[in-house]
């Protein structure tokens, strides 16, 4: 991990620190919101770069996210019956690993961040949702459009 991205990451954690306090319990659902808008950025960014473009399949598309933003060690990226899930087990971005912050819930941006960027690219408005384990293993899936 480069010095630079750290930065990007303990931004990350900091936007889970202030949404936690603003909105309490609900804060996943907050962060998913705010994070698919600096996603929707990310998505745009990576199309200005030529990284990728709207016909790059979901799972490919995932995996560059998860590499460009150095989300983890060692991302796992698998496809089946009609989604994508990302598993990410040592995160970079984790508030509760890299911010030391304990919260009663997630604050997880990768999620939402995930999200914005897809829709960004491919000019849709999917779903997912998160199995998340703050500090252990996190899964995030989105469905695939036919």
């Amino acid at each position: 991990m480069t010095n630079k991205i750290e930065y990007a990451h303990r931004t990350f954690a900091g936007l889970g620190a202030a949404i936690w306090e603003l909105f309490g319990k609900s804060s996943q659902e907050q962060t998913n919101l705010f994070s698919s808008y600096i996603g929707a950025e990310i998505g745009k960014l990576l199309l200005e770069k030529g990284l990728v473009n709207k016909d790059t399949p979901v799972k490919e598309l995932i995996a560059i996210i998860a590499d460009e933003l150095e989300v983890g060690e060692e991302p796992e990226t698998t496809e089946s019956d009609g989604s994508v899930t990302l598993t990410i087990r040592k995160c970079n971005v984790c508030p509760t690993k890299v911010g030391g912050i304990a919260f009663e819930t997630t604050v997880c941006p990768i999620p939402g961040i995930v999200r914005g960027a897809i829709d960004a690219v491919k000019g849709t408005r999917g779903e997912g949702y998160a199995k998340l384990e703050p500090g252990k293993v996190c899964e995030i899936t989105e469905k695939v459009s036919p």
